[in-house]
């Protein structure tokens, strides 16, 4: 269910950098990176230290109340 995690807002995204690369925008809301669900701040810096330049990760958002999912290098 889209409500088994606490997701974390994105309040911005900047132009060039992997998010914005990906088609991740401001106002989706980040509830997975790869196979770890973001479940509140610490996890989502839990889930990123595990990460190393250049891997590929599909990253998990709601948009308007559907999941999307792209593919976004580090």
């Amino acid at each position: 269910s889209l409500h088994d995690a606490l997701p974390i807002y994105i309040d911005g995204v900047t132009d060039g950098r992997p998010a914005a690369v990906a088609g991740i925008v401001s106002g989706d809301i980040l509830i997975q990176i790869g196979d770890c669900k973001i479940t509140e701040v610490y996890s989502y810096m839990e889930c990123l230290a595990k990460l190393n330049a250049g891997d590929e990760r599909d990253v998990t958002v709601i948009r308007n109340g559907e999941k999307k999912v792209f593919k976004v290098k580090i």
